[in-house]
């Protein structure tokens, strides 16, 4: 598989194929989320990296004007709790409300943030798909 084509792909998937995080947020209302967790997968981590991995570009892409804020701890020892949370940041700054994202999912950890933020899903004439190659673009 050409870059390009990797490239397209990936855009995809973020613009297009990944459909729960398809939403707009008001930026008059917030400024921001700020995800905490830890760089390994132990304690409890796994479902927020792969909501990191898998939701947040697409969260970023539909909404410019929110700022995505990404606190990853470097935690060796496995006995030590390092925080694994959600936080969504009013237009002031503060926080309104945090989801607990320890030992869950990560489609659990977007309906969690659905629940708790005020959003528009994006209609689906608004959903951006790039062609899967540069000849349909010429």
């Amino acid at each position: 598989m050409s870059k390009v084509t990797e490239q397209l792909k990936f855009l995809n998937k973020i613009s297009s194929t990944t459909n729960l995080p398809q939403i707009l947020i008001d930026p008059k209302k917030y400024s921001g989320l700020r995800l905490t967790f830890q760089t390994k997968n132990h304690n409890g981590h796994m479902g927020a990296r792969v909501f990191w991995h898998n939701y947040l570009p697409t969260l970023q892409f539909y909404n410019p004007r929110i700022k995505f804020d990404v606190v990853r701890i470097k935690n060796e020892d496995k006995q030590k709790s390092v925080p694994c949370k959600l936080e969504i940041l009013c237009q002031e700054g503060s926080v309104t409300e945090t989801i607990d994202m320890r030992n869950k999912m990560h489609e659990d950890i977007m309906r969690d943030l659905l629940d708790k933020i005020e959003h528009i899903p994006l209609p689906e004439s608004e959903v951006m798909k790039v062609p899967s190659s540069l000849r349909s673009i010429h």
